[in-house]
């Protein structure tokens, strides 16, 4: 008896935790995040791109269904 109601009190302090700390995020989305930690990331992903589809004709496409999966493929999921 005394392991369900331990069980059953760890349970319940996971919850209250889980609740604490997402109750408390306020993370934004912005469209300057880099620009005062890494000014140059958009300068060096897109070297980096150019490269790599010089190297490949194929890597621009790849890149393309390579986000195409990974953003809308899931997206139908959300809504069931």
């Amino acid at each position: 008896m005394a392991s369900g109601r331990s069980s059953s009190l760890c349970s319940i302090w996971v919850i209250v935790l889980l609740v604490g700390f997402t109750g408390s995020s306020s993370a934004q989305l912005s469209t300057n995040f880099y620009s005062k930690s890494c000014p140059k990331v958009f300068d060096a992903v897109k070297s980096v791109v150019q490269s790599a589809v010089n190297k490949e004709k194929r890597m621009g496409a790849s890149l393309l269904r390579l986000h195409f999966h990974d953003c809308f493929v899931n997206e139908g999921w959300t809504r069931i």
